[in-house]
């Protein structure tokens, strides 16, 4: 039987209304115990804009409407961060030379 949800129940033949069972479940197997699926979320958000994602792109991904919510999804690792601060700062001192 084919469905248009992503979780649903087969006996019932409707959507989930939610997956915490089955996420707690998944937790302790794969030993993340104190991991959000929200938590899932944020990490995709960040390593797409490590990727060097748009955050535009990663909203439509998301299903955010607001590019503000998307933004404070995508953390950026500190190695990233320095690293293009380095960038900018080598751009610069060519374009002084």
């Amino acid at each position: 039987m084919k469905s248009p949800w992503l979780f649903w129940n087969r006996n019932y033949g409707r959507r989930l209304k939610s997956v915490d069972y089955y996420w707690k479940e998944f937790q302790a197997e794969a030993g993340l115990r104190g991991v959000r699926l929200h938590d899932l979320r944020h990490t995709f958000a960040s390593h797409a804009a490590m990727s060097q994602e748009t955050l535009p792109m990663i909203g439509r991904l998301l299903g955010h409407s607001e590019i503000q919510s998307t933004a404070r999804y995508a953390h950026l690792d500190d190695a990233y961060l320095l690293d293009a601060a380095e960038q900018i700062g080598a751009a610069i001192e060519r374009m002084l030379d």
